[in-house]
């Protein structure tokens, strides 16, 4: 029983991730191209593809998460509870997440050629095990698709302009994966906490996610009450 009622709120982010599948190509192609742009002559070309995979990933959870939201208050209604509904988004978005970071990696493997491949793969899939909590997060905070869109431009922007040993990029969501990408193409970045500091960010912004659709699920039957 329990296992069914993830069950079916994952069969509801499968289908709308098809009827997102335009707009999730985009997103797929725009870090690709950026990684193309660059791979003939920028030693960054992997950090770059690797980080901007976010857009993909992280913008189908946003994607989800606020398309879900009427749905997430009729189902709360008649007794999930919240935790369920976002672990089988997350067990979904995972999955749809790992289908990419394979294709980036061999990719991006045949492209670049890098000393460490195996460093790139775990880059790739570290992006994609936080991009889907960060997404998750987003869409549970923001108003709308627009706003949420927004903030992950800015976000993995600006992680895309920085040096992974400036202090402000160690703060954002996808320093581990870059440390571990860069590492990848040279003998000089070391990967020190990179893999745990993805781990912990992906871990507070599922917490996050969680709390704040918690908080909201009174609200919804408070308001079905009246």
């Amino acid at each position: 029983m329990r296992l069914r009622r993830i069950l079916v709120p994952a069969q509801m982010t499968g289908r709308e991730l098809v009827r997102r599948r335009f707009a999730l190509g985009l997103l797929t192609a725009l870090p690709l191209a950026f990684y193309g742009a660059s791979a003939t002559h920028n030693n960054s070309a992997v950090s770059t593809g690797g980080i901007a995979m976010a857009f993909s990933i992280a913008g189908a959870s946003i994607f989800v998460a606020l398309t879900a939201r009427p749905v997430d208050q009729r189902l709360v209604l008649v007794g999930y509870r919240p935790y369920e509904l976002l672990l089988a988004r997350l067990l979904l978005l995972e999955l749809f997440g790992i289908a990419i970071a394979g294709v980036f990696s061999i990719v991006m493997v045949f492209g670049t050629a890098p000393q460490h491949p195996w460093l790139l793969a775990a880059g790739v899939g570290l992006v994609a095990l936080a991009s889907v909590p960060f997404g998750l997060a987003v869409g549970a905070l923001a108003p709308r698709e627009l706003e949420g869109v927004l903030v992950l431009i800015g976000v993995v922007g600006v992680q895309l302009t920085l040096q992974p040993t400036q202090i402000i990029a160690k703060i954002l969501p996808f320093w581990g994966s870059q440390q571990l990408l860069q590492r990848s193409v040279d003998n000089v970045s070391s990967t020190g906490i990179a893999f745990p500091a993805g781990l912990a960010y992906a871990a507070a912004m599922f917490v996050a996610a969680a709390f704040v659709m918690h908080r909201r699920a009174p609200l919804v039957r408070a308001a079905q009450a009246a």
